[in-house]
């Protein structure tokens, strides 16, 4: 490619890129963020840490069966795409559910925050243990992720069921 060749493709990248940034900064709003977030938490972040945990200290350090199972059959990649592919089906599951029901818009977000809060929680575990320090507990982190699931849940569907819409006729 000639010099002038190369600078009109990269400006035109720039732009494309500068129109998409423009776009998305306008169609994007907290729950866009709170899925992308959950997604990067509970998804890839858990899935890394994971299978950097088991790679360096073994299968069985993992307190998910299914998943220490995965990583002996599948390998490294194998558990990141597992994890990434539920995670995915999960957050779809509640995209339609969402579909189905715009009225829980406050319910969907405090399950999206929950969800973050897990994954943040199973990647300190994972970080932990791969240091070689004593992770939380796994049935406490559960404990914990379900009761914080239920109680942001829980206000979300208050708020929900509290917040005045306006119809336009």
């Amino acid at each position: 490619m000639t010099e002038n060749t190369q600078n009109g493709v990269i400006s035109d990248l720039t732009e494309i890129l500068r129109l998409l940034l423009i776009l998305a900064s306008r169609k994007i709003n907290l729950q866009h963020i709170l899925y992308l977030i959950a997604f990067l938490t509970f998804g890839l972040g858990d899935a890394i840490t994971g299978a950097l945990m088991m790679h360096e200290r073994g299968a069985a350090i993992e307190a998910n069966p299914f998943i220490g199972y995965l990583f002996t059959t599948q390998g490294f990649d194998g558990v990141i795409t597992g994890k990434v592919w539920l995670t995915l089906l999960i957050l779809f599951a509640t995209y339609i559910i969402q579909l189905k029901s715009p009225d829980m818009h406050w319910t969907v977000n405090g399950f999206l925050i929950s969800l973050t809060i897990g994954g943040l929680m199973a990647v300190n575990a994972n970080l932990t243990a791969l240091a070689g320090g004593i992770p939380q507990a796994p049935g406490a982190i559960i404990v914990v992720y379900l009761v914080l699931m239920f109680i942001l849940i829980e206000i979300g569907s208050f708020v929900d069921g509290h917040s005045t819409r306006v119809k336009i006729d």
